[in-house]
């Protein structure tokens, strides 16, 4: 990422300096803070001693989790209207026709977006070492699920941009890319466990081939990643499904970069045909 686009650096400057920036980073770390505050103020005054231990590994992960969600809800607003809001100012034509390239555009726009994601999730870090000082939880094992949230990030954000290129209406762009999300990260494990379920009703119970698409299902999900991460003692796939010896998080990674790079490849597809038939 070159700081020498023009783009980028207008990108960054316009969504720094406004008021947005401000009360989403800021809104951002208060709901955080309040959720972490509000359940180590219970474990406190009503868990056991027992229970009291086991506090810093039950905050990271609710920490963790909620994080998740609010990526899933905040990072398709970033570069959903990346191309279509350039539509409804009627500046699409003027860029397209500059001499910037759309490798470049794509840069720009995008790139702006996604220092905007790691800037929110950098911000929860002294939230994170909080956390980890009541112990209980592996530093490692909080890298990875770091690493999980990113990369859901760069997803979610280059999905959103590829709709953005797709749609004129940028209002209509966002509740696409809400939905895709929406797709990634809850339908496909809810037609996972459906398949379970119905598999169960088999007289020689789940057969391998239903085995085998349900945890394929699982191993997209970066929820069910973080799962397997921070919780201890949740069950490893069978050994009779496919992978069942690579964690969950790396094929759930290595599937969400995938998804990326097939993003950026159609916007940059999608921003040349604009190019050559103007």
């Amino acid at each position: 990422m070159k700081l020498s686009n023009p783009i980028l650096v207008k990108e960054m400057r316009t969504r720094m300096r406004g008021k947005r920036a401000f009360i989403v980073l800021t809104g951002y770390i208060l709901v955080l803070s309040a959720i972490i505050g509000l359940i180590y103020l219970v474990f406190t005054k009503n868990a056991p001693p027992s229970i009291l231990n086991t506090a810093g590994r039950v905050l990271s992960a609710v920490l963790i989790y909620v994080q998740m969600g609010l990526i899933c809800l905040i990072a398709p607003t970033f570069s959903s209207s990346a191309i279509s809001s350039e539509r409804e100012q009627e500046t699409f034509g003027l860029l397209i026709a500059t001499l910037a390239r759309p490798s470049t555009i794509l840069i720009g726009k995008l790139g702006a977006s996604l220092s905007y994601l790691m800037l929110t999730l950098l911000g929860s870090l002294p939230l994170i070492a909080l956390t980890y000082s009541l112990g209980g939880v592996d530093m490692i094992d909080i890298v990875k699920s770091y690493l999980v949230m990113m990369v859901a990030g760069v997803t979610f954000c280059s999905v959103s941009f590829y709709w953005s290129t797709l749609i004129r209406r940028g209002v209509l762009a966002q509740l696409v890319s809400i939905v895709t999300v929406i797709f990634l990260v809850a339908a496909m494990p809810a037609l996972a466990m459906f398949l379970t379920s119905l598999a169960m009703n088999f007289a020689n119970g789940p057969t391998t081939g239903f085995l085998n698409v349900t945890f394929l299902m699982l191993r997209t999900n970066p929820f069910a990643a973080i799962t397997y991460l921070i919780i201890p003692g949740v069950p490893n796939p069978p050994n009779s499904v496919w992978f069942h010896t690579v964690p969950l998080w790396i094929t759930q990674v290595l599937f969400y970069v995938g998804l990326t790079t097939l993003s950026i490849f159609l916007s940059l597809r999608r921003l040349n045909s604009v190019r050559k038939w103007l």
